[in-house]
């Protein structure tokens, strides 16, 4: 009743409204596990509240669609328990889950149910599990990469500990993803207060994270007011100039941001209220509290390259693909390949419309022209071809920061109209600009690099396998 109420007087879903209200409730949730009779409770009974609270939150916003949860979490303790760690058993839970996933994305499509459903958990779900079957996997395993080590697990994990790991409210709706070895020192008390074996003081870093995600939350309500969705394709937009139209983009494609960063700073804050979120302390012995950190702020709004970006958003679940996908591809002998596969396993992942594809697909155009722009730089600089710009540096860093800002707008269009014919009007008005420019850019590279003497060529491809590295 309250989520209907708050859904028609808001101009917004009831979906979208239980999602916030559960959201919001891990708040008093948090403040309630820090009270000294429950922080100081057994891991087992731990287990037990999370795993309820997780299937209640499910059932009030998908009602029996939260038995997709459980199955998918039941099916997979039982390959982990018979199969122990083996290969078959991460190749199953691999597949699996995806195919779980793309088939409730598949139902709600051809009956068109869009919208907030239970394959929103599903996604998380998805990740969180198949990284248990690899730490299983790589905690039995002879020799184990060193990045690999801190996330190992030796056992196989209790069936309660697998339910309350996926269902526990601080990561169970949208994340962020955390270990299973994360969460057990968690449950265990390794974060906790280290003079009164409490609850960490972590309260003031918790609410800076919400207060902050509130705010996006109301800048993204504010300018969707006056650029919403429908105008992107609509034929008023289509009567603007291009420099107007690549504006509207820009504001409304950053804008489209701010409700994901919104949401995920409001869900850290519970998780470090909790005290999972402990990463040790900093070189001035000041506790940081950046351990399932899935956006960095200031680096997301003053970076200035794609990789900057990269880096600070949807920070999880880049370090997860980079961890059990990317880095997992090296057999393959070529990185361009690997970041191409890891790519489309991201947007599949995200789901089946054409405009999770064109997203990433353009964030591997992006990336990699930017390796080799940063190539041809400086190989240029190092044979004086280019001279210093660093005058220039101001006006640079403004012009950089608009392209960037553009670029990944214009990427964002399809990742939030998903449906063809809309994200192929608006990238038809604007002609295609933010597919051509990087391509033309990347092609033009490419033949400096064959142009330019290969004195320093070493250092040139360095530079750009660095980057390239880095951009997952």
């Amino acid at each position: 009743m309250v989520a209907a109420f708050l859904a028609q007087h808001l101009a917004s879903s009831e979906g979208a409204i239980k999602l916030l209200l559960t959201l919001l409730l891990g708040y008093p949730l948090a403040f309630l596990y820090r009270t000294k009779p429950i922080y100081s409770l057994p891991p087992t009974v731990k287990h037990l509240i999370f795993t309820t609270i997780g299937l209640c939150i499910g059932y009030y916003n998908f009602g029996l669609g939260v038995l997709h949860s459980w199955a998918n979490i039941t099916v997979v303790y039982v390959v982990l328990a018979i199969f122990r760690g083996s290969t078959f058993s991460v190749i199953f839970v691999f597949v699996f889950n995806i195919a779980y996933l793309v088939l409730g994305y598949f139902f709600y499509q051809i009956t068109a149910q869009f919208g907030i459903s239970w394959t929103l958990p599903q996604c998380v779900l998805t990740l969180r599990l198949t990284g248990v079957a690899f730490d299983y996997f790589d905690g039995r395993a002879k020799k184990i990469a060193p990045e690999h080590k801190d996330s190992a697990l030796e056992r196989c994990p209790t069936y309660l500990e697998m339910l309350s790991h996926t269902l526990y409210f601080g990561g169970y709706m949208v994340g962020p993803q955390f270990s299973m070895k994360r969460y057990q020192r968690f449950v265990n008390g390794d974060y906790c207060h280290p003079e009164t074996k409490g609850a960490p003081d972590s309260i003031t870093p918790a609410l800076k994270r919400f207060a902050v995600g509130v705010g996006y939350i109301a800048i993204y309500h504010c300018i969707a007011l006056c650029v919403p969705d429908g105008f992107m394709y609509s034929p008023e937009y289509d009567t603007y100039g291009i420099l107007a139209k690549s504006a509207f983009v820009l504001i409304w494609g950053k804008n489209a941001l701010h409700k994901y960063v919104g949401v995920w700073l409001i869900q850290e804050g519970v998780i470090i209220l909790m005290g999972m979120s402990h990463n040790g302390k900093d070189e001035k012995g000041v506790t940081k509290w950046d351990g399932c950190t899935n956006i960095k702020v200031v680096q997301l709004e003053s970076g200035e390259s794609f990789h900057a970006f990269i880096q600070s958003f949807n920070v999880n679940t880049n370090q997860w693909m980079a961890k059990y996908i990317f880095k997992r591809l090296r057999f393959l002998g070529n990185k361009l390949l690997s970041q191409l596969l890891t790519l489309f396993y991201l947007a599949i992942w995200h789901g089946l419309q054409s405009g999770y594809y064109m997203c990433f697909f353009l964030e591997f155009l992006f990336t990699n022209c930017e390796a080799k722009v940063t190539a041809v730089l400086l190989r240029g600089r190092e044979i004086g071809l280019i001279p210093d710009l660093s005058a220039l540096t101001p006006l640079g860093r403004v012009v950089r920061k608009l392209t960037i800002l553009y670029l990944w707008a214009f990427a964002l269009v399809p990742f939030s109209l998903h449906d063809f014919d809309k994200w192929h009007a608006v990238y038809a008005s604007n002609y295609y600009l933010g597919c051509i420019i990087p391509f033309v850019t990347l092609l033009i590279c490419l033949v400096l690099l064959v142009i330019f003497p290969k004195k320093h060529v070493a250092n040139g491809v360095h530079s750009n396998n660095e980057t390239t590295k880095k951009e997952l």
